[in-house]
This record gives structure tokens, sequence and C-alpha cells, in this order.
């Protein structure tokens, strides 16, 4: 496989800095947890303010938790399965296809598109989750996972058919892009009530599978036309 754009770093330097922003927050807690403590040597007593510093103690806590430590975890845990999906794609799909990791397009003001492979089974735009446990979904409504995967997926599908479509040697046949959702994590139970529309879900172990097994849809001159226009609609935000 041919990578056109390697992984980058955003969700690990969001990562870092959360974490970065726990310890600001957890150093002070940390020192006005010692100084409470009267068998301590580092014991200060606030007299008539010691209430105060349970407030102050816990407002810390509880912000170090929800603003530092919860995002660390969840760009920790992106970033993890982003790489998961990339190594396995590189490895198993022939150089026929190409990957463009962690992509944002022209058209698009904020976000990314985790994937998008390119090859003679046609575009797939790739939304990566890396959540374990039970996820069930009907439609576009999920539960046991946050907002809506699948609605992200056909979203960005329509963003890479947009640039293709106003491109010159794509205006009179656009092609299809496939949307998908990948859950990269083999410790997730995936509970399907109602598939959503247009929107494929499948998890890390079937992704090469589904990208090879559909019918052969572009040529390779269409494949080579394709990446340059997604190249040529990159914006340099990650």
């Amino acid at each position: 496989m041919r990578i056109l754009k390697a992984t980058s770093t955003y969700l690990w330097r969001q990562a870092t800095k959360r974490l970065a922003l726990g310890f600001v927050l957890f150093v002070p807690f940390i020192m006005l947890f010692i100084t409470s403590i009267d068998l301590l040597p580092f014991y200060i007593n606030f007299g008539r303010y010691e209430t105060n510093r349970g407030l102050i103690m816990g407002a810390l806590l509880i912000a170090g938790v929800i603003y530092a430590i919860y995002p660390f975890m969840n760009y920790r845990s992106g970033s993890i399965g982003e790489k998961k999906v990339a190594e396995i794609l590189a490895a198993t799909l022939s150089s026929e296809y190409s990957l463009f990791n962690d992509v944002t397009l022209t058209n698009m003001k904020r976000g990314n598109i985790d994937h998008i492979v390119v090859g003679p089974t046609g575009v797939f735009a790739i939304e990566t989750k890396n959540n374990k446990g039970q996820i069930s979904y009907y439609g576009d409504s999920w539960e046991g996972i946050k907002g809506r995967p699948s609605a992200q997926a056909r979203i960005n599908a329509v963003r890479i058919r947009d640039i293709l479509k106003n491109s010159e040697g794509f205006k009179h046949r656009t092609p299809l892009v496939q949307s998908i959702v990948v859950f990269s994590n083999r410790g997730v139970r995936l509970m399907p009530k109602k598939p959503p529309d247009w929107v494929k879900v499948v998890r890390i172990e079937e992704l090469a599978v589904f990208l090879t097994s559909e019918p052969r849809k572009l040529s390779a001159q269409e494949i080579e036309s394709i990446e340059m226009t997604i190249e040529n609609n990159i914006t340099n935000n990650n």
C-alpha cells in the first residue's frame, strides 16, 4: 500500500497538553492536601478558612478529572486506534491502494478525516473509534459511545465527493465515496439494531476484507487523478 499522508501527531500533542494541564491543577491540590494532615510536618492550620481549603481542593480535583485526565485518555485512545488502522491497512492492502491519514480538506472548517483509502474498488472515508465494551446502534442513534460516528463518516464522505466533483476530471462522473466506521479495539462488542444509511460499520479485522471485496470501479488513471485532487486540497492544519 502507498502511504500518501502519514498519521500526524495531532492527537498526541493534544493529549500532552491535557497532561500538562493536569499537572498544573494537581500540584496545588497535592500541596493543599499534605498541609491538611496534622500528622505531617507540613501541616498548616487555616483556622476558620479550613472549609475554604476543602472546597478549593475539591474544585481542583474535579477540574483535573474533567479538563485534563478524561480528555487525555480520549486523545490517547484515539491516537492508538488510528495508528492500528493505518498499520493494518499498510500491511494487508496491495500497492494498487493508497492511504491518506489525518486529513483536513479545504472545504472543512474544523475537524479531520481519520483515513481516506483510494483504490480500484473505490474511494473510502474511514472514521476510526477505539472504544471497547458494548456498543449498539439504530441508524445514527448510538449507545455506549459519545456522538454519532456514522453521521460523521457520512459527512466526511460528502466532503471528499464535493472536492472531486469540483475538480476538472470528475465534473461529468463523480465517483461514489463509501463511508466506513471501523472499531479498532478488539474488546468492543457491537450490537447492531439497524444499520445506518450509506455507512458500513466494521471491526478492524474486517476492514481490509471489505475494502478489497467491493467490485472494481476505478482505473489506474482515475485512481491517480483522485489522489492528486485530494493531495491538492489538503490543508496543513494537522
